[in-house]
């Protein structure tokens, strides 16, 4: 029978393997995993006090981005301190928004998600597998490891995709 924690490093596995594609080491993305663990763990009294909330965080290359809506801005500042703490982040990105995530379309993000993928691995001299798409709120977060050219075209084409309304880049520079 499988434990849980078995289950768990089942699914990890090909999460990993998608990663690896992505410039980074097995032991990168491994720390990753456990940032946002860590995160989530000292955000979660936070939220569990300042209702409603739609939060999510997430680590790539060690480059951590919170996003999502929370009641007040008191509650943004009150992550913000909280996240300091993990020592092993490059840096970490707060992009959380007051707001009632009831008025955010899932759907609609998702959708969004979709056509920047897609007009990205489209994209001739853009490695669509480097970069991360989070959309929240017809905001899109682009994250990865990228020349400076490869992020600015990757920005280009997500906000020359229709429902997006910005774009902000969480890229790490290579040369």
């Amino acid at each position: 029978m499988l434990t849980k924690k078995s289950l768990r490093f089942l699914i990890l596995i090909p999460a990993l393997m998608i990663g690896l594609s992505a410039c980074t080491t097995f032991g990168t993305v491994a720390e990753d995993s456990s940032i946002e663990g860590r995160i989530k763990d000292l955000i979660d009294p936070i939220l569990e006090k300042d209702q409603p909330n739609a939060v999510d965080v997430v680590s790539h290359n060690l480059y951590v981005l919170t996003y999502g809506q929370v009641p007040s801005e008191e509650v943004v500042a009150q992550i913000s301190n909280a996240i300091k703490g993990v020592p092993e982040m490059k840096k970490a990105f707060n992009e959380l928004r007051v707001g009632d995530p009831e008025q955010v379309s899932t759907a609609s993000d998702v959708w969004i998600t979709t056509k920047v993928k897609s007009s990205l691995a489209a994209e001739k001299g853009l490695d669509s597998k480097r970069i991360k798409v989070i959309t929240e709120d017809k905001e899109v977060f682009l994250m990865g490891m990228v020349t400076r050219e490869e992020g600015d075209k990757a920005a280009l084409v997500a906000r020359n995709i229709s429902g997006v309304k910005k774009v902000i880049k969480i890229f790490e520079y290579i040369n």
